[in-house]
């Protein structure tokens, strides 16, 4: 069939669905709605490949969310390390990121390296802070408090092999920037990896002692209020197995050159010239 009576007979069939009665039922009508929008995605992919100008594979806009997510996780990259935590208060929200360059075995890929073993967002104390004062001391507040998690640690951990960079950004844009780079870098010890959870889990209250306890406490024990919990989410060689398989999947960037090269990859819209 050639491409033109295949098309007459899409215009008898869109005339067909056009005119046809809607069902009732929601759980039908989303079925039905699912199947018209794979159909035009399909027909939109023939449509795109009849154009004879190159389309961008995909569309910069400065003003989506998602773009500045991505500028903002850049721009974290490139602050400078500090201690954890860092030896002084400051004010403002934003976004962070925690180094490991210990000896603790199963995080020996990310050693010294400049892939972060979790990422954060503290937001600001008034949701429409238009300054840094305004937003409160909230990036200094959650790194404080990992350290205190970190430093109760004492068998797996020491406070010393932890660096932090952190952002100051403005408010409301702390949540895109973190799930870039939650996305870029799929940290070990962030809760959307499944792996590692746990750090910034902030204690179970006296109704919710049966909870099991998190992975992050069951290989890193110490916190007082997570030795309540009689059993854990998972084995300790689960949570290392679990780990070293990441680890090999996703492979740790060494340096910051890695990781620009492969922001810059990320952000390149088409190889056509």
């Amino acid at each position: 069939m050639s491409l033109k009576e295949a098309l007459v007979k899409l215009q008898q069939v869109a005339a067909e669905v056009t005119g046809a009665s809607l069902p009732a039922d929601p759980k039908v009508a989303k079925a039905n709605r699912l199947i018209l929008e794979d159909v035009i995605r399909q027909l939109t992919g023939v449509a795109t490949q009849l154009d004879s100008v190159v389309r961008p594979a995909s569309f910069f806009d400065p003003t989506d969310p998602e773009t500045a997510g991505r500028i903002l996780a850049l721009t974290l990259v490139a602050q400078p390390r500090h201690p954890m935590p860092p030896p002084t208060t400051f004010y403002g929200s934003g976004i962070y990121a925690l180094y490991y360059k210990g000896d603790f075995k199963p995080y020996q890929p990310i050693s010294q390296s400049e892939h972060p073993i979790y990422v954060g967002k503290a937001d600001p104390g008034r949701q429409n802070a238009k300054d840094s004062v305004s937003q409160g001391i909230k990036i200094a507040a959650r790194l404080a408090e990992h350290a205190k998690s970190i430093r109760s640690a004492t068998s797996t951990l020491r406070l010393s092999d932890f660096e932090c960079r952190y952002l100051v950004v403005q408010s409301g844009f702390q949540k895109p920037a973190e799930d870039f780079l939650i996305h870029f870098f799929k940290p070990i010890w962030n809760s959307e990896t499944k792996i590692c959870f746990g750090l910034g889990k902030h204690g179970d209250s006296s109704e919710t002692r049966g909870n099991k306890r998190s992975p992050w406490d069951t290989i890193h024990p110490g916190r007082k209020w997570a030795t309540s919990s009689t059993s854990d989410q998972k084995p300790e060689a689960q949570i290392r197995q679990e780990i070293a398989n990441h680890l090999d999947l996703f492979k740790p960037y060494q340096n910051v050159a890695e990781v620009f090269e492969r922001f810059m990859l990320e952000m390149r819209q088409s190889d056509v010239s």
